[in-house]
């Protein structure tokens, strides 16, 4: 079923993300009343095609990109009627326009995403972290503090989620830092809290690493009733008939105190038989139930099929709900889509540069997992994963490399330049170079996902 949902949402995302580049390339063509001969979604055979037109409109089988091809000289000969109306005719800065737009509607179109992302709202764990493991660069930042503490700000930046905490650790790690300033306050007392975050042992190029755990970070985990609020359909709760308002008061025999015992217990028994205690109107009954199996990265866990209901004064206290208006919403999601861009530059800079390790490339592989676990998850959670795959296509097209639209881009700027194009001899050395750099990348990018996936 995992593969399932990763082939789906590999198909979804990709479809969608690959439409929206060539969709860029084609309509300000089209401005420039451009002849489109081809609009494809995917390279190789078509699986599927219709004519509109004078535009070719089809599916490839292999769903790794797509391209738009326009009327040209250089590979077939023109009408002289339709000469005007030919790609290779276009001024310079005309065909810079219609390479650029591709890569540039990606771009627009994960600022639209996470600002549709803070319209529709979010709620997310409060960073409010228990006693941090002993000798951990937590521990050592903050000594004789009386724990839970509830982060605010982290760096220079305010911090409201456990993802923001992630966030700003890895832009530190990637920028070269080596600690961060903290403060917060103490959850019971309400006195504040500041130290300093020390970095110096986390290791940027352990790309299996969980940073905040290394760095003593334990997530509080507030007292919650275990009193079912609602049974997913066609889950091992419903199977054995649990209802609303059960409360689960054993598992094997072994009393629960709280909802995080049940979590913690069926966690790690996927697929095995356990024996459910709960009371209903004051009756207590124990059923047996088959948990089902889940997975979570790269953990395979149980699962119930169970949600509870804290109440809306424990959301409050733990939860943090951000939903703007528009306008905050189209700011924030610009300032997310910027600060992101530049971690990606740092980051492929300090690839090239051999400071970080190429093990951080990723490829088609993991792409289909996240997109599977992250459909699994919710839409906010899909939408995410969307606009950060949208922002790297978008930035990694603009790279400086033959075959990609950065590659043009450059020639075009070169020719501006010099007034005059480049060689045909030229450019078509260029594009071997980059057909084979492109090649090598996508090798390594898919080894790195087997070695991950061998490596559990």
């Amino acid at each position: 079923m995992d593969v399932v949902w990763a082939l789906v949402g590999f198909a979804l995302i990709i479809g969608v993300l690959v439409t929206i580049h060539e969709w860029g390339h084609f309509i300000v063509a089209r401005l420039f009343n451009v002849q489109v001969l081809t609009f494809s979604v995917g390279f190789g055979r078509p699986i599927f095609s219709v004519q509109r037109g004078e535009t070719r409109y089809q599916l490839g089988m292999i769903p790794l990109g797509g391209y738009v091809k326009f009327l040209d000289e250089r590979e077939a000969s023109v009408a002289p009627a339709l000469l005007p109306r030919a790609f290779n005719r276009l001024s310079v800065y005309k065909r810079f326009a219609i390479v650029f737009a591709g890569p540039a509607i990606n771009v627009v179109f994960a600022w639209l995403l996470f600002s549709l992302i803070n319209l529709l709202g979010v709620m997310a764990p409060k960073p409010i972290f228990d006693q941090p493991d002993m000798n951990s660069p937590m521990a050592q930042a903050l000594r004789d503090v009386q724990a839970p503490v509830e982060l605010r700000r982290l760096g220079d930046q305010p911090v409201h989620t456990w993802s923001e905490v992630q966030q700003v650790v890895v832009r530190a790690l990637v920028e070269g830092e080596t600690r961060l300033a903290l403060s917060g306050k103490t959850l019971v007392e309400q006195q504040p809290v500041e130290g300093w975050l020390s970095l110096s042992s986390l290791d940027v190029n352990n790309t299996q690493a969980n940073w905040l755990s290394e760095l003593g970070f334990r997530p509080y985990q507030p007292p919650v009733a275990p009193i079912v609020a609602q049974v997913m359909a066609d889950s091992p709760a419903a199977h054995i008939g649990l209802r609303p308002n059960d409360k689960i008061v054993a598992l094997d025999a072994q009393p629960v105190a709280d909802w995080q015992a049940v979590v913690d217990y069926v966690k790690i028994r996927p697929n095995q038989t356990v024996a459910l205690s709960f009371v209903r109107e004051g009756a207590v009954f124990t059923q047996k139930v088959q948990l089902a199996s889940v997975s979570q990265g790269q953990q395979v866990v149980g699962q119930l099929g169970v949600k509870v209901d804290a109440g809306s004064a424990f959301q409050s206290q733990y939860f943090h709900v951000q939903q703007l208006s528009w306008g905050q919403a189209f700011v924030a999601g610009w300032q997310k889509t910027v600060d992101l861009s530049w971690m990606t530059l740092v980051m492929f800079k300090r690839m090239v540069l051999g400071d970080v390790s190429l093990a951080h490339l990723s490829g088609p592989i993991s792409i289909a997992q996240f997109s599977g676990q992250a459909l699994q998850t919710g839409l906010v959670s899909f939408l995410g994963l969307m606009a950060l795959l949208s922002l790297s296509l978008g930035i990694l097209n603009l790279l400086p490399i033959p075959m990609l639209d950065g590659g043009h881009l450059m020639y075009y700027f070169l020719e501006m330049m010099r007034g005059r194009p480049l060689s045909e001899q030229a450019e078509a050395l260029g594009f071997r170079v980059g057909f084979v750099l492109i090649i090598m990348l996508t090798f390594l990018a898919i080894t790195n996902d087997v070695i991950k996936f061998t490596n559990g």
